[in-house]
Formats: C-alpha cells, structure tokens, sequence
C-alpha cells in the first residue's frame, strides 16, 4: 500500500512539471527585451528601418555598412532567442571590419518589432526579411549567419534559396531534440509549440556551409552539430570549427573563430 501511495505521489509530480513546461515554455525559450519605438541606437554606422511582413506587422531591423567604400556583399544575420537588436548590433562590427555590409532585424514581440512570435512566422519572416534584402542585393552577394535559434531560421531560408554562404554558430538538431538532451523523461516531441526540425531542411543547403561550436556549450551541447550534420551526411571534421572549453557565448573570443571568419569572409 505504502509503494503504490509512492508511485502515485512521483506520477502526479510528473504530470504536474510536465503542465508546467508546457505552460511556460514560451517563457523558458524566448527572452526578448522590449524597446521604446523612440529608442535611438547607438550605432554610429547603423541605419534603422522597418520591414512589414503583414499589413499590422512590422520588424525592426538595422543595416550595417562596411568599412571598405565597396562592401563583399551583405551578411544577413538571425540572432538568438534573447534581448534585440541593442545587443546583437554590436556583433556587426565582426564583418563591417571584414569588407560586408549587415543586416539584421528583431524577431515579432523582440526590441521595437510588433506582434507574437510562433513558429510558423519565425520562419516565414525570415524568408521575407531574405526577399526583401535581395531587392538590393543578388544572392551570390547575401551570406546566412544563424546564432543559436537563429540558426534554423538560416538553414530553412538556405534550403530554398541560392545564397552565397550559410555560417551557423551553435546550431541544433532540432530544438525538440535541445531539450531531450537535458530532460530525457519528458514527452516533448508532443508538446513543444518550437520544434524547428533543423535536419529535415540542412540536405537540401548546397552552399558553403560553415558552423561554430563550443565543446563545453551548456545551452546546446556540441554533439548537436555533429548530430545535424550526420544527418545531413556532411562530414562535421570538415565544417565545425570546434572551440574547445567554448561555451554558449562569447565564441566570437576565441582566436581560432576570429582566423576561421577571416578565411570564410577573405
């Protein structure tokens, strides 16, 4: 009698963490910051415009000009699940230094850009914020880089259009796949409202494909690129710049990120 009381209470417990994740798993995945509409940047060489996605839908967004008096080309950079764009604009210098121009945007519900973000939008705005920029641009000219759940954004977009090269930092198998790493019991195949199946899309990428990682990443483990690119039966020796003791931030330090960007943006 004892036992089966025990097994009862432990059931209840689960079920009632399992109605608590899917309650707040918004609130677990999405960190954004909200900004003032009259919030000036404090980028010296940032122009700041919208882009409508939907008639009552816009996204912020910053443009980013090279140092050179002829840009490369335009990397259109997906940033992570967390603040705006005041703390992703300062990541632009990394390739307005190196010849390109930068775009980037916020996210619906991130910075100044309206609305509620899902997954379906995630995506379809990232391929509209893509069309809008190759107005001005050619594809040949746009390079993809993706920063953490920004990277699956990058690899969808990067299967469906020719772009000139795709660099992921701290990718994902799926984010399904993300939260199974760290909680193995849970049933979240069946309830996570983001699942961004990264490897149903990375097959079909046939540019130049780099990715990041650090080995000690505690948000996405470093086996997730290596999942992602098996998958995709790319060889992850030849594409992952691994950065080792790297964690989730700050890769962008590491003298072998700074080489390896060199050599993808030259």
């Amino acid at each position: 009698m004892f036992k089966l009381k025990y097994l009862q209470i432990v059931i209840i417990c689960y079920v009632v963490l399992i109605a608590g994740l899917v309650l707040f798993q918004r609130f677990i995945l999405l960190h954004p910051k909200k900004l003032a509409k009259d919030y000036l940047y404090e980028f010296s060489k940032a122009q700041e415009f919208y882009v409508v996605v939907a008639p009552e839908i816009k996204l912020n967004a910053l443009r980013f000009s090279s140092k050179d008096s002829v840009s490369k080309g335009v990397v259109l950079y997906y940033h992570g699940n967390a603040d705006n764009l005041a703390r992703w604009g300062e990541h632009a210098a990394e390739f307005t230094e190196r010849g390109y121009d930068v775009v980037m945007y916020d996210y619906r519900g991130f910075g100044k850009s309206n609305g509620r973000l899902d997954e379906r939008n995630f995506l379809s705005d990232a391929q509209y914020v893509f069309d809008d920029l190759s107005r001005r641009y050619n594809p040949d000219k746009i390079i993809l880089y993706g920063r953490s759940l920004g990277c699956g954004a990058a690899i969808k977009v990067a299967s469906e259009n020719p772009v000139k090269k795709l660099i992921l930092e701290t990718p994902y198998y799926s984010l399904t796949d993300v939260v199974f790493s760290h909680l193995p019991i849970f049933p979240f195949q069946y309830v996570l409202e983001f699942k961004i199946p990264a490897y149903e899309w990375l097959p079909k990428v046939h540019c130049d494909m780099y990715v990041f990682h650090g080995t000690d990443d505690e948000v996405v483990p470093y086996s997730q690129s290596k999942k992602l690119l098996e998958s995709a039966k790319k060889n992850p020796d030849s594409i992952i710049t691994t950065l080792k003791d790297g964690h989730h931030k700050g890769l962008e330090k590491f003298k072998e990120y700074q080489a390896k960007l060199d050599e993808i943006l030259k």
